[in-house]
């Protein structure tokens, strides 16, 4: 089993811009659905959290958002899910994967270098070097009721962060 772990100062990443409390998967689906209408083609989303954290849960909240006919499944054995929506959502999953050459062998920076895709990676920290060095970050964590979410976003992400804050923020 892959090792959680994640610190935020291995990716440049300091402290979170956010914390929320999820209560359940519609919340989770909510902050999903925020996200996409921040996140624009080749923006990255790294997804940290242990299995059953939420983190497919969240991708079908983005998905929906962008292409509401759109069924999102794990990749966990598929390794990558291209969904067509506007724009395109890539979900990539690294949780099988072990090292650099891994991602090579599924087209994984043809991807991210396209730019033409929203780009949503499990278990990115799992293999430190597919960090692309720019985007959004998020983690979940289970609570005994609901999870925790924790978003950080480098410098050249932050406006797209602020966005999904207040999309999030501000939903009815």
């Amino acid at each position: 089993m892959r090792d959680p772990d994640f610190h935020p100062s291995d990716f440049e990443l300091g402290q979170p811009l956010a914390e929320f409390e999820l209560d359940d998967e519609q919340s989770t689906r909510a902050l999903g659905a925020a996200l996409g209408a921040a996140l624009r083609a080749g923006d990255f989303l790294g997804l940290v959290g242990t299995l059953g954290a939420g983190k497919t849960t969240l991708v079908q909240g983005l998905t929906a958002s962008l292409a509401p006919q759109v069924v999102t499944t794990s990749p966990t054995y598929t390794l990558v899910n291209l969904y067509p929506a506007n724009p395109p959502i890539a979900h990539i999953d690294l949780y099988r994967l072990e090292n650099f050459d891994d991602l090579e062998s599924i087209g994984y920076w043809d991807v991210i270098e396209s730019g033409d895709a929203i780009v949503c990676v499990e278990w990115f920290s799992a293999i430190p070097d597919s960090w692309p060095e720019e985007g959004v970050v998020l983690m979940l964590e289970p609570l005994p009721s609901g999870r925790r979410a924790r978003l950080w976003a480098t410098d050249s992400h932050r406006d797209v962060a602020q966005r999904a804050i207040e999309h999030f923020q501000h939903r009815s």
